[in-house]
């Protein structure tokens, strides 16, 4: 199964100021938490600590470093695959 979605911070209700790298992983996190929630615990602990963890760490450093440079960055851990636009 691979996963790939996209957000467009503009349509999201509420949203009054462009996101960060910080608040992207937050919401990946989030939806990956929503999506696995129906799974057994060790399901949902695997997908936290070799999907969400990585994507965390990555997004926060490469993916922040590439959007403050003006330039698209990707990653891809597991079935998600992530892509930041400035």
């Amino acid at each position: 199964m691979h996963v790939a979605w996209e957000i467009d911070f503009e349509d999201v209700a509420g949203s009054e100021e462009r996101p960060d790298a910080q608040s992207a992983s937050e919401l990946i996190t989030d939806v990956l938490l929503n999506v696995f929630g129906s799974e057994e615990t060790m399901t949902r602990a695997h997908v936290m600590l070799h999907v969400a963890s990585p994507l965390h760490e990555q997004i926060i450093s490469e993916g922040n470093a590439a959007i403050e440079r003006g330039e698209e960055w990707a990653a891809e851990v597991g079935p998600i695959r992530v892509t930041l636009r400035p």
